[in-house]
């Protein structure tokens, strides 16, 4: 503390002597006992100004007086005075502790003081403690802490945290706490009802959590009124497409909240300016019964979402959609020949960035050693280009050099026509992707910038991106990509008849 502050606290606490005197004076000549009550020294704290009043109260707090300890962190926090916040803190006001932490940009100090008011039973310090926890066990624990007290924040995190790891029983008891005041709990609880079958106390929660102007909910309203669930059949009565669909994506679910996320999709595909004139038609969602299609998160051992569809391949009908999405519970989005399976985690960006696999498609982030030496050593895809052996002798500097002409017509005509249209063109030139880097191969893009190939959650799609993706939808259209997958299935269930049949078409 300076000279200066020394200074202000002295004349401060002489100018609380010269109080003291006064008030102690008027009793003298009133000869009244009580002057220096609790309950008048409370009284007269708040004819004073900031930091007075807290001088006056000191003596109570220092005596154990827990209206006055109240009183002090009041005028502490009002004033934002460091000096009464500190000391408040260390009379025991968590109140003050809490306000402490939560001004601090010292991590060390904030742990500290957090720590402390949550064991004196501050609610929000207890629910900012526990976002802090690294073990699972003490976050639950300081999260329940304050969640039992009525901390509605903290309510609505452990109704997610049960919801997300724990028993179906124990997420119905916090979700129905968290859903008076939540939107989005009661949204989740609503699904968690519907799922056990419990329709009509669903929609009372759907219709809560409308109320509250959850996009959501309203779309399951609606869902739930106008769609009925389907049999697998149903998909054989899907009406043909127009010649201007090079690919028909037809979606599926099983489940309420997954039908929900696959109209959501369908919506937003719709209104999606970038795939605008992609020849693609993405058909209205068929809500399939539960049973129809058997999915898990581990399909074939290999750790990522998957579906058996040996029940639609027995069926041996001529399908009038190219490519079919499957919106499971859960597992890892992955696309598989004609069949892209997402799950109820995947955002809108997942779907796109699959979308562009169906048209041939891959990843410009580092492959893992197996998919890298398959896609580099096959060099098909419409955004991967090559750099040919050292000792190789070709006039190109890419392979295949068809490829890398079309992609210089495409970044030209969109170049040119930035420079007409843009004050401050984007030109965009070949770049090094990373597609190739686990292999022998150096593997090229047709973009220097980040694009929704590389992460997802990158909106970027360059326009020669829809150049290259418009024209390998055209060179495959209507190729009905799904055949493959069902002419698999058979075949794998030793049902040749099927097999021949879907391989065939």
């Amino acid at each position: 503390m300076d000279a200066t502050q020394d200074s202000e606290r002295v004349n401060l606490a002489i100018k609380y002597h010269k109080i003291l005197l006064g008030v102690c004076g008027i009793c003298f000549f009133l000869q009244a006992d009580n002057c220096h009550s609790p309950k008048r020294v409370l009284l007269q704290h708040l004819e004073l100004q900031n930091p007075q009043s807290g001088y006056l109260l000191y003596p109570l707090v220092k005596r154990g007086n827990t209206d006055a300890l109240s009183a002090l962190t009041k005028l502490a926090i009002d004033a934002d005075d460091q000096y009464w916040l500190v000391l408040s803190g260390k009379l025991g006001s968590s109140a003050a502790l809490y306000y402490s932490a939560m001004r601090s940009q010292n991590p060390a100090e904030i742990r500290a003081w957090l720590k402390t008011s949550a064991e004196l039973g501050h609610t929000q310090s207890q629910f900012e403690y526990a976002l802090l926890q690294i073990s699972k066990d003490e976050k639950r624990r300081w999260m329940q802490l304050s969640a039992e007290a009525g901390y509605e924040p903290a309510i609505i995190s452990m109704a997610k945290f049960i919801f997300e790891s724990e028993d179906n029983s124990q997420a119905l008891i916090w979700l129905k706490k968290a859903a008076e005041f939540d939107a989005s709990s009661a949204f989740k609880l609503a699904n968690l009802l519907w799922k056990k079958g419990n329709t009509e106390k669903a929609k009372t929660y759907f219709d809560k959590a409308a109320e509250q102007d959850f996009g959501l909910a309203k779309t399951a309203i609606r869902v739930i009124k106008q769609h009925k669930i389907e049999p697998l059949r149903s998909l054989l009565s899907v009406p043909v497409q127009g010649p201007n669909c090079a690919q028909t994506i037809q979606f599926v679910a099983t489940t309420l909240v997954s039908f929900i996320q696959a109209t959501s999709f369908q919506e937003q595909f719709e209104k999606d300016k970038r795939l605008a004139d992609l020849p693609i038609c993405v058909l209205p969602p068929i809500w399939l019964q539960k049973d129809s299609l058997v999915c898990s998160n581990n399909f074939d051992n290999e750790a990522r979402l998957g579906c058996d569809l040996y029940p639609l391949s027995q069926l041996k009908t001529p399908l009038s959609f190219t490519h079919m999405i499957v919106f499971a519970e859960q597992g890892k989005a992955n696309v598989n020949n004609g069949v892209m399976f997402l799950d109820q985690s995947d955002a809108y960006s997942v779907f796109v960035h699959e979308l562009a696999h169906f048209a041939g498609f891959v990843d410009e982030y580092a492959l893992p050693d197996d998919l890298a030496n398959y896609h580099c050593s096959k060099n098909i895809a419409p955004n991967l280009l090559l750099s040919p052996l050292p000792q190789e002798v070709v006039k190109s500097r890419y392979l295949p050099a068809s490829r890398e002409n079309n992609w210089q017509r495409a970044l030209d005509a969109h170049n040119e026509l930035q420079i007409l249209e843009s004050n401050n063109p984007v030109l965009h030139h070949i770049a090094r992707s990373r597609t190739c880097r686990n292999t022998q191969y150096e593997s090229f893009k047709p973009t220097q910038q980040m694009t929704f190939l590389e992460y997802h959650d990158v909106p970027n799609i360059p326009k020669v991106y829809r150049t290259l993706w418009r024209q390998a939808l055209l060179r495959r259209a209507n190729y009905s990509a799904i055949n493959d997958n069902l002419a698999i299935s058979a075949f794998a269930n030793n049902d040749d008849i099927a097999g021949l049949f879907w391989s065939t078409l």
